[in-house]
């Protein structure tokens, strides 16, 4: 493969994509970063065929940035769009292979196949293999991938801390202390109903990825949770068999193998409250 004629466009918003990032460097292949965050879309990223035409790429990678209209542009132009994602979104579903409709690996696993890397090759480029494929996993399913695929308690926590430290360079040390204390505080204030714990985080950062943390290392098994991000506008429920039901009433989006399910309400005007998901799921 020619990597000179290929570009990776890739959206750098959480350690999986950073890990891409940095393997892409490793690799010298061609990179546009966005600086877009969660919910990237090629159809907002600025100038973005003209950035592709710059680069004489031939074989575009797209990773998780969605974008129907701009995809087409430039398959229009004879270029080749190779799509890695394994998200479902409202009105797009990239977490299946469109012809045989089998759950999708990680965007990292899909990556690392993509490009036929093994673990020697890993080694060569100066990873640790099993740390690199275990960003990839816990993107998949988050800590009980890794159980499922063999990674013992030690090397769990050795998967967490280097998500931690590759992300360093994209986050402020400080910032990230006060928010984990304040996933602390706000586990203390939880609610439970039903099955479910719910809290309410009005943080305009969003405490999901601090609270998931909390709930595996206190329980150690899948818990089920409603998370209503009120000052992001996005809602969460983790880990419940009925998140496919939530995303055909409502949209939104998938993810975690299709256990989770969240949905925008900043970006959209049909709004979805804490009080209509409970209603649903009582139904």
């Amino acid at each position: 493969m020619n990597l000179k004629k290929t570009v990776l466009v890739i959206p750098v918003n959480d350690a999986e994509a950073v890990m891409i990032l940095r393997l892409a460097q490793a690799m010298k292949l061609p990179t546009i970063i966005s600086q877009q965050p969660h919910g990237a879309s090629l159809d907002r990223e600025p100038k973005i065929i003209q950035q592709i035409k710059d680069c004489g790429a031939e074989r575009i990678i797209v990773v998780e940035m969605p974008g129907v209209k701009t995809e087409k542009k430039l398959s229009d132009l004879g270029l080749e769009i190779v799509i890695i994602d394994h998200h479902h979104y409202q009105g797009l579903d990239r977490a299946c292979h469109p012809k045989n409709k089998k759950s999708l690996p990680s965007s990292l696993e899909q990556f690392l196949k993509f490009f036929k890397i093994t673990d020697s090759y890993l080694e060569k480029l100066g990873f640790d293999p099993r740390l690199v494929r275990g960003i990839g996993i816990i993107d998949r399913g988050f800590v009980w991938a890794l159980q499922n695929d063999g990674y013992s308690e030690a090397e769990i926590k050795k998967v967490i801390a280097y998500q931690k430290k590759i992300m360093r360079p994209f986050v402020d040390l400080k910032e990230e202390k006060k928010y984990e204390q304040t996933a602390r505080d706000a586990w203390k204030k939880r609610k439970v109903w039903q099955e479910f714990f719910i809290m309410v985080d009005n943080t305009k950062k969003g405490l999901r990825p601090y609270l998931s943390i909390i709930l595996a290392q206190k329980f150690n098994h899948r818990v089920p949770l409603i998370l209503d991000e009120r000052a992001r506008g996005v809602i969460y429920v983790q880990e419940s068999p009925r998140t496919k039901e939530l995303f055909d009433k409502f949209g939104g989006f998938t993810f975690g193998e299709d256990r989770n399910w969240g949905y925008k309400n900043s970006s959209v005007l049909k709004k979805v409250t804490l009080a209509e998901v409970k209603k649903f799921l009582t139904e």
